[in-house]
Formats: C-alpha cells, structure tokens, sequence
C-alpha cells in the first residue's frame, strides 16, 4: 500500500502522512473535490490539503516486495 504525501503551503517541504491509499482511491477523492486535514511536523500547524495537491507514494515495505517478487 502506498501512502499520501502533500506540500507544506508554508515551508514547501514534502510531507509524508500515515494516510494509506492506493492511486486510483486517490484519484477518486480527487474527482469528488474532497480535501483532508493533516498535521504538518514541518510548521508545526494543521493544514487542509486539497486531494488535487495531495499524491500518493510508494512505501518502503511496497518497494522491498517489488524487489523480492522481481527475483
């Protein structure tokens, strides 16, 4: 499963959530306008990203598998 990650608006600085989600529900909640709150660590602030803002990437365990599975 990947995870989301957004811009901070204020320090523009890549934010990597905790919010698991595959590409195409990403691309649902961008078709649907939806926004969701997350916690910045890098302004210390709450932020409401727009999912158009938002993309979603890779995990470190996604990646390990990906490479297993290529042996």
């Amino acid at each position: 499963m990947s995870v989301v990650s957004y811009r901070c608006p204020t320090t523009q600085e890549d934010v990597v959530t905790a919010i698991e989600a595959a590409e195409d529900t990403l691309s649902r909640m961008q078709s649907s306008n939806l926004s969701i709150w997350v916690w910045c660590p890098h302004c210390m602030a709450g932020h409401q990203i727009n999912a158009t803002e938002a993309r979603v990437q890779a995990t470190q365990e996604d990646d390990q598998f990906s490479e297993s599975q290529a042996r």
